[in-house]
């Protein structure tokens, strides 16, 4: 194989194959990219066996073939090129010549015939959404997907869509660790064909990859296939790949609550500001802060035995007479961080009710958080 191309395009191929590579595994094929070169065009692939990638880059191909990689080490060689125009070739015992300028590297590869076996584009069948859609629904709950691999069926977030009464498709996505949720639906446009019979979970890991490849892309459709099992992404000349997690997502409903008719409107920005600095002295992992509740805002206080105690007010409204509650911290600036309005409100009931925070005048987002005892 020998390959001709330029260093600036190949940089981002990288970092996406470099991201979805295994770096801790029992099978060191997976902490290798898959470089291929055949029909005029050069792949690059990465996968964990949950998910894969596979890029299409810019290149001059002077002689097909296939050849692994070691991921980081491509990567770092690739970073610290004295020049643009870059030569990779590979012989037939699987050594890798890496060129540039007066600078030459040679790096131990592996057969390309011992990477796994990639799905292919041909298998899907693709449907179209809009980029903003999935953006907007990934950026708004994927905070509140669980890390606990030990909760496998909480590990992404469940993606559902439903034709309403009126005819108009929506589309929900829903995470949840157990301690807090984050839900948000949009209704689809009519050339957005995305549709799925019954929800599935997208994987966390997967999910973020995503968001990355749609924030670098300035085409408005993402091309989206779900089926055997399988999520399959078109987005530009990447083709991405996730096993859908395996699990029974649970009833989300039963846990949002029903009878939260005392509301709290604040300034979202100077709350979040505002709590960001009372939290610097939360107690450790908990990150608990007190909630004084009254009618012309909130007094917010933490404290802890080793740092000392801090306190700030923000003026608001209230239409609850007086509460006082706690919540994690971090939860609560992760719900104010992923939504952009002015103004945010918490609804509340008492003070060992969930609270649900949403933004005034729009009913398609909400986010729920336990309290804590205080």
């Amino acid at each position: 194989m020998k390959v001709l191309f330029k260093k600036k395009d190949i940089t981002t191929c990288l970092q996406h194959c470099v991201a979805v590579a295994e770096k801790k595994t029992t099978m060191p094929i997976l902490g290798n990219i898959l470089w291929t070169a055949k029909n005029k065009k050069t792949m690059l692939c990465a996968t964990d066996l949950e998910i894969t990638i596979q890029s299409e880059m810019k290149a001059v191909v002077e002689k097909e073939g296939q050849i692994c990689v070691p991921a980081q080490h491509l990567m770092n060689i690739i970073k610290e090129l004295p020049q643009d125009d870059v030569v990779v070739e590979a012989d037939e015992q699987s050594w890798v010549k890496i060129s540039s300028g007066k600078a030459q590297f040679k790096i131990a590869g592996i057969s390309g015939e011992e990477f796994p076996k990639l799905a292919q584009e041909a298998e899907f069948q693709f449907q179209n959404i809009h980029r903003d859609t999935l953006l907007q629904a990934f950026e708004k709950t994927a905070y509140a997907i669980c890390t606990d691999e030990m909760r496998y069926n909480l590990n992404g977030s469940l993606i559902e869509t439903e034709t309403t009464q009126s005819g108009k498709k929506i589309i929900k996505v829903v995470s949840t660790d157990g301690h807090r949720l984050a839900y948000y639906h949009v209704s689809l446009d009519t050339d957005e064909t995305f549709n799925v019979d019954k929800g599935v979970i997208f994987p966390r890991k997967g999910i973020m990859e995503l968001k990355k490849l749609i924030h670098e892309s300035s085409n408005k459709e993402v091309q989206i296939a779900v089926q055997k099992g399988t999520a399959a992404i078109l987005i530009d000349n990447i083709f991405l790949t996730m096993k859908l997690v395996v699990g029974e997502f649970p009833d989300y409903t039963a846990v949002i609550p029903k009878n939260n008719n005392k509301k709290l409107k604040l300034n979202r920005s100077h709350f979040t500001n505002s709590l960001r600095r009372v939290s610097l002295l939360s107690e450790g992992k908990s990150k608990c802060v007190k909630f004084g509740i009254h009618g012309k805002g909130v007094l917010l206080k933490a404290n802890s035995p080793e740092l000392g105690e801090a306190e700030e007010e923000i003026m608001g409204e209230f239409d609850g007479g007086e509460l006082t509650i706690g919540f994690n911290a971090k939860y609560v600036m992760d719900v104010l961080s992923s939504v952009h309005s002015d103004q945010i409100v918490l609804e509340l009931n008492h003070e060992q009710s969930p609270g649900v925070f949403r933004i005034p005048d729009d009913p398609s987002f909400f986010g729920v958080i336990m309290p804590m005892r205080i």
